[in-house]
C-alpha cells in the first residue's frame, strides 16, 4: 500500500479513534471515582495525521495501521507514585492488557540513569464492554494508556518541548543539566509520596483517637476534618458535606480566636442540638458552616466579637433554616453581620 493511501486510510479511521479515546477516558474517570482515587487529570487524544505521517516514515513500520497502537491515547496524571500504582491496578483489572507491548518506563532507566518515567499500557476494551451496542464499534481496537505523577508529567512535557526546538537532540551540556533536574524531580516525587503516606497515617491515627474519645490533639486541618467526620457521621449521611470548601485556614483562625486549641476544646463546646439534627431533604452545607454554628451556639456574641473577621456576610435561606432549627436568633446574626459590613 502506498504511503498516501495509508495516510488517507488513517484520515478515515481517525474520527473512530477519537471517539474511542473519549469513551475510554470517561470509563477511567468513573472507575477512579468509584475507587475513591485522587487524580489530577485524565486527558485523551487521537493521533494527529501529521504525527502519523512522520511516524510511518520509519523503516520498521511495514504495516503501520496494524503495528501502531497509539492511534487513541489516554493520559492519567496522579499526584504521587502511590496514586500511579493504585491507578495501574485499576487499569489492569478493567481492560485487556497487551503485556508484550506494555511497560513501566522507570524500569528501562536502569540503576545509573534518570529521565522520563511513566507506566504505559496497550489495551483493548474487555468483552463485557464490547457486547454493549454503544461499544461494539470499538471491538479489538487498541489504545494506549499512560500513567504518571504531576512531576513526571511536568518534566516530560518540558523535555519534549525543548527537544522539539533542538530538532530532537539537545547539546550535551544542556542534556546533562536536564538529567540532573530529572534526578531532583525524582527525589522530590519520592519525598512527596512519603509525605502523602505520613499524612494518611496521621489521619488514620486521629480517626482512631476520635473513635476512642482521646482528643488531646492539637488543632490542624487534618485533625479537624477527621474529628468532624467521626463525630458527625450521621449528619454526613443526611446531607452534610465533609469538606471546608478550600477554606481550612479561615476556620482554623476563627477557632483559635475563639480559644479552641485542641480537639478536646472543640468537643467540649459542641451542643447536643447539632448532633441531633436531621438534615434529610434540606441543603445544609459543609464542615465550614458546621464549625461556625458550633461556635455561635456556644456563645454568639463571642463568635462575632472575637472570631469573625467579616470574610462572610450573607446569611442565606438554607443557613437561616438550620440556625432556626438549632434555636439561634437569626435576627441577631443578621445584626452582627450588618454591623461588620459598616
Amino acid at each position: 500500500m502506498e504511503t498516501n493511501e495509508i495516510i488517507n486510510k488513517y484520515i478515515g479511521l481517525r474520527p473512530l479513534y477519537k471517539k474511542l479515546a473519549a469513551n475510554v477516558s470517561i470509563i477511567i474517570e468513573e472507575l477512579l471515582e468509584l475507587h475513591n482515587v485522587n487524580f489530577h487529570a485524565v486527558n485523551y487524544r487521537a493521533k494527529t495525521v501529521e504525527s502519523f505521517s512522520e511516524k510511518i516514515k520509519k523503516p520498521k513500520y511495514t504495516d503501520p495501521l496494524i503495528q501502531l497502537t497509539d492511534f487513541a491515547g489516554i493520559r492519567i496524571i496522579g499526584y504521587v507514585e502511590d496514586d500511579v500504582n493504585q491507578i495501574a491496578k485499576i487499569i489492569e483489572a478493567n481492560f485487556e492488557i497487551d503485556k508484550n507491548h506494555s511497560l513501566d518506563k522507570s524500569l528501562e532507566l536502569g540503576v545509573d540513569r534518570v529521565g522520563y518515567k511513566s507506566v504505559h499500557y496497550v489495551c483493548t476494551l474487555p468483552k463485557n464492554r464490547t457486547i454493549l451496542p454503544e461499544f461494539d464499534r470499538f471491538k479489538d481496537l487498541k489504545f494506549e494508556i499512560q500513567i504518571r505523577t504531576i512531576l513526571q508529567h511536568s518534566w516530560a512535557e518540558i523535555e519534549h518541548d525543548k527537544n522539539y526546538k533542538f530538532s530532537g537532540e539537545l547539546p550535551p551540556e544542556i542534556q546533562r543539566r536536564f538529567k540532573l533536574v530529572a534526578g531532583s524531580l525524582e527525589l522530590a516525587d519520592r519525598e512527596f509520596n512519603q509525605l502523602s503516606r505520613e499524612i494518611d497515617n496521621y489521619s488514620k491515627t486521629v480517626q482512631e483517637s476520635a473513635e476512642k474519645g482521646d482528643l488531646d490533639i492539637k488543632l490542624n486541618s487534618t485533625a479537624l476534618k477527621q474529628f468532624l467526620t467521626v463525630r458527625f457521621e450521621k449528619l454526613i449521611l443526611t446531607g452534610l458535606r465533609p469538606d471546608f470548601n478550600g477554606r481550612e485556614s479561615y476556620i482554623l483562625g476563627e477557632l483559635r480566636r475563639f480559644g479552641i486549641k485542641t480537639l478536646s476544646d472543640l468537643d467540649k463546646i459542641i451542643d447536643k442540638r447539632i448532633t441531633g439534627l436531621n438534615l434529610k431533604g434540606s441543603v445544609y452545607g459543609n464542615f465550614l458552616g458546621l464549625v461556625r454554628n458550633i461556635m455561635m451556639l456556644n456563645d454568639l456574641e463571642k463568635y462575632f466579637t472575637k472570631s469573625h473577621r467579616n470574610d462572610w456576610g450573607v446569611l442565606d435561606a438554607s443557613s437561616k433554616r438550620v440556625l432556626a432549627k438549632l434555636g439561634v436568633d437569626t435576627s441577631k446574626v443578621e445584626e452582627y453581620l450588618s454591623n461588620a459590613d459598616k
